[in-house]
């Protein structure tokens, strides 16, 4: 049974045994004004996936400005030629990603890319691949050397009765105090000016909607609490429901403090590209560029999973067939996911690509964050990472119906 699917299982088979626990307190965003909470001090840095907002729509606008002072690459008649980065969940299957963003460097071909989004594990990844190769070390870093002890600490069965998770999540926000500086984020901010914009998904649970986070634009503000904001954001994105605790952003309502309750953003989407909070062909006639387009040319998502069909037995056990339906629906999510990401390439004449990790790979993990099975890992994407078109040009299962 795969030991991610394992752990969702355990952790959901507590849920109704626990569901008559006493809440723990907290200050909600009144439902009347969900639409309105504002981060406190740091306006406009969020959206509603699939909604395109104004402060959004001018920003990527204000973008194509930016990068006229800098290096992004562009055509002989000097037209920019964009790479996007998109980054799924997986959990510990991120060292996948990791390893392959580092062969991908060694192969000498890696963009740099105008626009970064990660989800879940993915969030984690996207800073480090935003800013590029220099922190590659460090990107190999994090995926190769944290073991399930440096990301969580289980509850014992007394204090779930209190708790709104099976586990603590304090070592996991020391790895991103540690691993997520302060002077890291301040080269997001830089890297934001250059034209760039590193965007991560959450869910947001009261509203049960996605949110999309511009991370550049908290990078830059000057409010004392945004780094912590910034690690927050990554800390929810990544914080599976019920096994992690949530994250509680704080926000405003007409000059009243509430509290928004924030968690995975794998809940809604395993992937995405920028959410639906851009209008790309709008944008690019405002930044003076072609009518019928944005220019970006190539479109990239790297999956930290199998997205093949992996037949096998189930044994005629409870466990076993659920956690078989919990791993089948999650494929079915990012099947979705990559349908929708394509569909929106071939509107915008983007050229698609898309990596997983290869079939004949097989999980020896023992536990959730085994190191010696992320180093397997890692290693299996340097590999891929490093060959001249590891790339599938459609999403799987697509390519049969698709002529050459």
């Amino acid at each position: 049974m795969n030991i991610r699917v394992s752990f969702f299982l355990i952790i959901f088979s507590f849920i109704l045994f626990l569901s008559g626990c006493a809440s723990l307190p907290r200050e909600p965003v009144p439902i009347k004004h969900i639409n309105n909470a504002e981060v406190i001090g740091i306006p406009n840095v969020r959206s509603w996936a699939g909604e395109v907002t104004e402060h959004f729509q001018q920003d990527i606008i204000k973008s194509a400005e930016q990068e006229r002072q800098h290096s992004l690459s562009r055509d002989e008649q000097g037209i920019p030629q964009y790479a996007v980065l998109s980054l799924s969940g997986g959990g510990a299957d991120g060292a996948y990603g990791a390893g392959f963003l580092n062969g991908w460097t060694r192969a000498g071909t890696r963009p740099e890319f105008k626009i970064v989004s990660g989800i879940s594990t993915g969030a984690l990844i996207a800073p480090f691949a935003f800013l590029g190769t220099d922190y590659d070390d460090a990107l190999k870093k994090v995926f190769t050397t944290v073991n399930t002890e440096k990301i969580l600490e289980r509850l014992s069965i007394i204090s779930l009765f209190s708790s709104e998770a099976m586990t603590n999540t304090g070592p996991f926000k020391r790895l991103l105090e540690q691993y997520v500086t302060d002077d890291m984020i301040r080269q997001v901010a830089s890297v934001h000016d250059q034209g760039r914009r590193l965007y991560i998904g959450t869910a947001n649970m009261d509203a049960q909607r996605p949110v999309v986070w511009n991370m550049g634009l908290i990078a830059k503000s000057n409010h004392p609490s945004a780094p912590q904001l910034f690690r927050d954001v990554m800390l929810a994105s990544a914080s599976i429901p019920a096994a992690f605790p949530p994250v509680y952003i704080e926000v405003e309502v007409n000059g009243e403090d509430y509290d928004e309750m924030h968690s995975d953003g794998g809940t809604f989407a395993q992937v995405f590209f920028h959410g639906g909070t851009l209008d790309l062909k709008a944008a690019g006639r405002a930044a003076g560029y072609d009518k019928k387009k944005y220019p970006i040319k190539d479109l990239y998502i790297i999956r930290n999973g199998q997205q093949t069909p992996e037949p096998e037995h189930v044994e005629r056990k409870l466990s076993n067939i659920a956690a078989r339906a919990i791993e089948s629906m999650i494929k079915a999510s990012l099947h979705g996911d990559l349908y929708r990401i394509y569909v929106t390439a071939l509107n915008q004449n983007i050229n698609y690509h898309y990596v997983d990790i290869p079939d004949v790979y097989k999980s020896k993990a023992k536990e959730e964050f085994d190191v010696e099975e992320m180093n397997r890992l890692y290693q299996l994407g340097y590999e891929v990472g490093q060959q001249k078109d590891p790339w599938q040009k459609v999403p799987p299962g697509l390519r049969e119906y698709i002529e050459e």
